[in-house]
């Protein structure tokens, strides 16, 4: 699996989702040249100063989302117009109910001595720090139903497993919102 130039879309449009510009806590995130840039499909909080970060630390792999809502990006790396603005405002799915599918995932991680891999039609989905080729992200990894010893959030469940579609895993969102 290898990080395209898109790698978060939509299944269908069918479905009314709420998008968020949320400002970035660092700017630098946005900026192509910057070996940590953010990618679609990463998974981001806001801070206490209602700017988006990282919902995982990315410098340590298997670190999972300790927030209790984290929101898929959903804007290409190096975007010209992100960069233009001096705030550096990228888009999030902030809620309603959607699906899509995602290349940012780890279909052999898990969270917690109970998580599984991912595996099922209908599991539950966490956020987490992985590695893509020598990079790491904050993207999509195994879980299982009983969220009690969970660290974090469970926020979709596999819709289409990525073996059966082309290496994309298909997810809908647990929003409990809408």
């Amino acid at each position: 699996m290898t990080v395209q130039k898109v790698n978060f879309r939509p299944v269908t449009d069918v479905l009314p989702i709420v998008r968020r510009d949320i400002p970035l806590a660092d700017k630098q995130l946005a900026n192509p040249t910057n070996p940590l840039v953010l990618y679609d499909g990463e998974w981001m909080t806001q801070n206490s100063s209602y700017k988006l970060v990282r919902a995982a630390d990315v410098s340590s792999v298997g670190d999972p989302s300790l927030f209790k809502m984290a929101f898929p990006l959903w804007m290409e790396a190096g975007r010209y117009d992100v960069q233009a603005m001096a705030e550096r405002k990228t888009a999030i799915l902030w809620g309603g109910f959607y699906e899509y599918e995602t290349l940012i995932f780890d279909p052999a991680a898990t969270i917690g001595t109970k998580g599984t891999a991912i595996a099922a039609y209908g599991q539950p989905l966490k956020v987490a720090t992985i590695t893509i080729g020598a990079r790491n992200y904050v993207g999509l990894v195994g879980s299982n139903i009983d969220n009690a010893e969970a660290q974090s959030s469970i926020v979709g469940y596999v819709s289409k497993l990525h073996g059966d579609n082309g290496g994309w895993l298909r997810f809908r969102c647990a929003c409990k919102w809408g």
